[in-house]
């Protein structure tokens, strides 16, 4: 489970959350029953910040994808020219190169959608680096808020990629489109 409040990871089944006290939802005792109960501690272990997934990691598993993806795009755009025996100089190529920038579009939209939408809750290039994507209580996302993340990079790359700096100094290491969706990207 994650603090809304203080982004702190801990296990189900707590009455409030051991980082910042917050009395957490569905701990509530009937007021005829109700006694002071202070917060639970857990035994020390990694902070909040190591929980988070940093800029470089998010930087080398983005790496990863594209390197996957291109290789996947230009291999299927090769294997097509080499198979219909189109002219490398003609207007056919010009063609070729403009479906192939439109499918690997939707290629990307359908990799990162899906993946982080999955039970695995990663792409391959987060799965090698050991992250994945996960709303802000910690549960895997949806495929329509997983729509929404990529969707919102868009914000990202307009702001002359501030947007993604954003997760290099964020408390809970989010870039512009996870504050907008809603997501974390956590280790593990």
């Amino acid at each position: 489970m994650i603090c809304h409040r203080c982004g702190k990871i801990f296990p189900e089944g707590y009455q409030f959350c051991p980082g910042c006290g917050l009395e957490l939802p569905g701990s509530a005792t009937p007021v005829d029953q109700a006694r002071p109960i202070s917060p639970p501690t857990l035994p020390a272990g990694p902070s909040s910040a190591d929980l988070y997934a940093g800029f470089w990691r998010r930087v080398a598993a983005f790496l990863v994808d594209r390197l996957l993806l291109g290789f996947v795009n230009v291999f299927l755009c090769l294997f097509y020219i080499l198979l219909s025996g189109i002219d490398w100089n003609g207007e056919e190529l010009r063609t070729v190169s403009l479906t192939s920038a439109v499918f690997g579009f939707l290629l990307r939209w359908l990799y990162c959608t899906l993946l982080e939408s999955s039970a695995s809750q990663a792409t391959f290039g987060k799965a090698l680096i050991g992250i994945k994507v996960s709303d802000e209580q910690g549960h895997r996302i949806s495929l329509l808020r997983a729509n929404a993340r990529y969707w919102a990079k868009i914000l990202s790359t307009f702001t002359l990629g501030f947007g993604y700096l954003m997760a290099g100094f964020t408390r809970r290491k989010q870039a512009l489109h996870d504050f907008v969706a809603g997501t974390l990207v956590v280790r593990g």
